[in-house]
């Protein structure tokens, strides 16, 4: 670090200030990457409670390890009585193995494929238990610890800052932001493949307040039903009340070969031949054509230098006589715009929760106004003879899976040879892969509601009737691990045609906070403006761009190694 130090301090002042710029800007884009790159962490948290009912409500998706002095062995069908559990023993298997001694209280490293596995270990430690044949009895009495599995965002982004761009002069620094992450986000969906949950999503995501509930049209891409049957969990994995409507899946008949996506409104869209566009320039005037045409994780991020929003300017050819183009995108949130938003969270401090609660009073028209003029949703535009015109305003799908969009557009008022899209949103709110756009006319398609044959909550009870219907009837998740499992039948294929399969959700959560201190009522204020959140975006990103705060974040971070 001390070589590092003299290294940059040796450059005159505005080389070293550019330097470390340009340093930050590459950091902080590789920082909020998809986290299906590089390696990933999960931490051990000690489970204080050790009652039957805590054990009882551990999710059976879970995968347990018992340990015993120095043996270890796996534990299935755990079952809870008052004084005592019960459960299968068997040797540990293979998948298992490399889990039995993690490090409590350190970071412990998985790969993303493993996934499923890694954040789902719990570990039991007894004194003592006794065996009958293949089954274990475990006095509660005899339980010492209880560990769980939970992933730690601040070591896993971290890790990809450094594998990915290696340990320059300074990059340390920045882990000390990295690490003050707090994920905000929505309920996560997880679909059964195998043996195993697989992550696929976040629904709803935005709807923050209870004005804001909306539906959420999720593509299950890479779905292996078993015997005609879907199996997917709901959870809430992070500080927040969640309050599910309504789940259903949407199932679509269509020819092989097509590929099938539902709009923001749900309606069904056959896409046959996706055109790559044959321009798409940023405005920071670089030319992005090459980076959007293919699905590899190299994306715009919409952090062009010196604006508080960017945009993209995409055309594609069009052919003679196309009334409808369908464009298609493969996006996500960014992990920097879950980061800033908790950020505006804290201004409030101490009067958070109240001014939450007043929010639920607030015309839904008013909230989604306030986003609209702070650069949330990712606008779409298309150039006509009377200029730019909005097509959809795309609301946040969260910022831990990418999904494929489409967004029909009218091209009834485009008289020239190619269509202009743009695309645009605050300053590294978004993140596009890839864009297309399909010219041929939409195939005869409708989507069959299929509703759940079970939602079994932790309790075992199944509440399918709580998310039957868009009513006044929930499904309220409001502790972190719950859960409900919810199996459907899906209906028989329509002789050689495929099918493509939704989720479709509706419902709203809210943010569970413990902020003290007296509100920046000043600072507040100032994001009722039309376009602060965006500026809000860019100085904090400057902030942390700065050469003195860069020194002081390398000299913090070397005092606490």
């Amino acid at each position: 670090m001390n070589d590092s130090k003299a290294t940059l301090s040796g450059l005159p002042k505005i080389f070293r200030n550019k330097f470390i710029q340009r340093c930050l800007s590459w950091l902080l884009l590789f920082s909020f990457l998809p986290l299906a790159l590089s390696c990933n962490y999960y931490r051990l948290k000690e489970e204080k409670d050790l009652t039957p009912d805590k054990v009882a409500s551990l999710p059976n998706y879970k995968r347990f390890i018992l340990h015993q002095d120095n043996n270890a062995w796996e534990i299935k069908n755990l079952a809870v009585k008052e004084t005592s559990m019960t459960g299968t023993l068997s040797t540990v298997p293979e998948d298992l193995l490399q889990y039995i001694d993690p490090k409590p209280g350190s970071a412990n490293r998985y790969k993303r494929v493993n996934q499923a596995v890694a954040l789902n270990v719990v570990h039991l430690y007894v004194n003592e238990f006794a065996e009958q044949g293949n089954q274990a009895i475990i006095p509660l009495s005899a339980l010492k610890r209880i560990d769980i599995a939970d992933k730690d965002t601040g070591a896993t982004v971290a890790s990809h800052v450094l594998g990915t761009i290696g340990i320059l002069a300074g990059t340390l620094a920045l882990i000390t932001v990295i690490v003050a992450l707090t994920k905000s986000s929505c309920p996560f969906v997880y679909v059964k493949n195998g043996s195993g949950y697989h992550f696929v999503g976040e629904t709803y995501g935005g709807a923050i307040f209870s004005p804001l509930e909306r539906d959420d049209y999720m593509p299950l891409t890479g779905l292996e039903p078993t015997d005609g049957k879907v199996q997917l969990k709901i959870t809430n994995e992070l500080k927040e009340r969640q309050y599910t409507n309504l789940a259903e899946l949407l199932v679509v008949q269509h020819p092989t070969g097509t590929q099938v996506l539902l709009d923001q409104k749900g309606r069904p869209h056959s896409l046959t031949q996706v055109l790559p566009p044959q321009k798409a320039i940023t405005s920071a005037g670089q030319d992005y054509t090459q980076v959007l045409q293919t699905r590899d994780s190299a994306a715009f991020y919409f952090n062009d230098a010196g604006a508080n929003s960017s945009y993209v300017d995409l055309q594609f050819p069009k052919p003679a006589g196309s009334s409808m183009g369908k464009l298609v995108l493969h996006a996500q949130n960014s992990l920097w715009l879950d980061y800033l938003y908790g950020e505006f969270m804290k201004q409030f401090k101490g009067i958070y929760n109240r001014w939450a609660v007043k929010q639920k009073d607030v015309p839904a028209a008013d909230l989604y106004k306030w986003q609209r003029e702070q650069g949330i949703p990712l606008l779409v535009e298309v150039k006509t003879s009377e200029g730019w015109q909005e097509v959809e305003r795309i609301q946040p799908i969260g910022p831990l899976a990418s999904r494929d969009l489409v967004v029909p557009i009218d091209l009834t008022k485009i008289n020239s040879p190619y269509v202009q899209v743009r695309l645009s949103c605050g300053f590294m709110f978004w993140e596009v892969d890839r864009v297309g756009m399909d010219f041929t006319p939409n195939e005869p398609l409708s989507a069959q509601k299929v509703p759940a044959a079970t939602v079994i909550e932790k309790s075992g009870q199944n509440v399918k009737h709580l998310l039957a219907d868009s009513d006044a009837q929930y499904l309220k998740q409001f502790s972190v691990g719950d859960a409900v499992e919810l199996t459907f039948h899906l209906p028989r294929k329509a002789g050689a045609q495929s099918q493509s399969i939704f989720l479709h959700t509706r419902g709203y959560y809210e943010h569970l906070r413990d902020y003290t201190g007296i509100p920046n009522l000043f600072t507040l204020r100032d994001f009722e403006k039309p376009g602060h959140f965006m500026q809000f975006s860019r100085q904090r990103y400057n902030q942390l761009a700065e050469a003195n705060n860069f020194h002081n974040l390398v000299t913090a971070y070397a005092s606490a190694q």
